[in-house]
């Protein structure tokens, strides 16, 4: 797959830790982030970044590349029309490099190239997870395996969204003293 060899020039740059392809539907198309990254992160991670995406998008100008920086790392999220790539690294990654390649990576996402993804990653999800035993279980063999290359963590069956407590309203301050307000709610 062509795209297995994009990746890879990704995760071939000195500092990129992790590269991650999400479809604007909630799938996880590749996943090639460090395994300590918990499953529990990608199964809310797409709504987290469309409501960045949101926010952004709304209040200042529109863009479709924003880039987080940590005190260790940063990470780069990339959006097109069909899918957003998000791209973990060290402080030390080029991030010119970086930007240039995912560029390519970015040029051969067509819908063809997501369908194909999407079909490769809709059979591991159907087949029951057996936990590894041993650390060497968890890297592929292969000319293609890196220590990034593990296999993808299953995509969650649609999650039903927990309903909202009944907000309890605040209660009412007294006029006399001052009032401080905190998101809108006194304390």
């Amino acid at each position: 797959m062509v795209l297995n060899k994009v990746f890879d020039n990704v995760l071939d740059i000195p500092g990129v830790d992790g590269v991650c392809l999400f479809g604007l539907s909630g799938q996880v198309f590749l996943n090639r982030m460090p395994s300590f990254m918990s499953p529990d992160v990608f199964a809310d991670a797409l709504r987290r970044i469309a409501a960045l995406y949101e926010t952004m998008d709304e209040n200042f100008l529109p863009c479709d590349d924003y880039l987080l920086r940590f005190a260790e790392k940063w990470i780069l999220f990339r959006r097109t029309d069909q899918a957003v790539l998000l791209v973990m690294a060290a402080e030390s990654a080029n991030f010119a490099s970086t930007r240039m390649v995912t560029n390519m990576a970015l040029k051969h996402l067509t819908p063809a190239a997501l369908a194909e993804l999407e079909s490769a990653t809709a059979a591991p999800t159907t087949a029951p997870m057996v936990a590894p035993t041993t650390a060497a279980a968890r890297v592929p063999t292969g000319a293609t395996a890196t220590p990034f290359s593990a296999a993808p963590f299953p995509v969650p069956a649609a999650v039903a969204p927990t309903p909202a407590p009944e907000p309890t309203p605040a209660p009412a301050p007294e006029p006399s003293k001052i009032v401080r307000m905190f998101r809108g709610r006194p304390y």
